[in-house]
């Protein structure tokens, strides 16, 4: 479980900054191996890496997704960033959630394999 918080906090920092896409091809060559040794499932791992590349790019000061959306509605930045803490903080609880119970994020991966 801590591999799971650091990778959470590495994500989602890293994405708040930088594209998401950068930080997946940096970070996950790093923890991968890490996570896979300590016996985490590679698809729990992914679904974690995508839930908190998604809270990252959405999360000022400077989430890709803000400016994106920002562009293309032509709305100011401002009230774009107003609008978007109830869908961080239910992303977060699904965050903590998947890693708290394992099975709640794996069920469907389970049931169709």
């Amino acid at each position: 479980m801590q591999i799971l918080i650091w990778v959470t906090v590495f994500y989602f920092i890293g994405c708040m900054f930088v594209d998401q896409l950068v930080v997946i091809l940096i970070l996950t060559p790093i923890f991968f191996p890490i996570a896979v040794a300590a016996g985490i499932d590679p698809i729990h791992l992914g679904l974690i890496i995508s839930v908190q590349a998604a809270i990252g790019s959405a999360t000022p000061p400077f989430g890709c997704n803000i400016f994106t959306a920002s562009a293309i509605f032509k709305i100011p930045y401002l009230k774009v960033i107003k609008g978007i803490p109830p869908f961080i903080a239910i992303l977060a609880v699904a965050s903590v959630i998947f890693i708290v119970f394992p099975n709640t994020a794996m069920w469907f991966y389970k049931l169709v394999y």
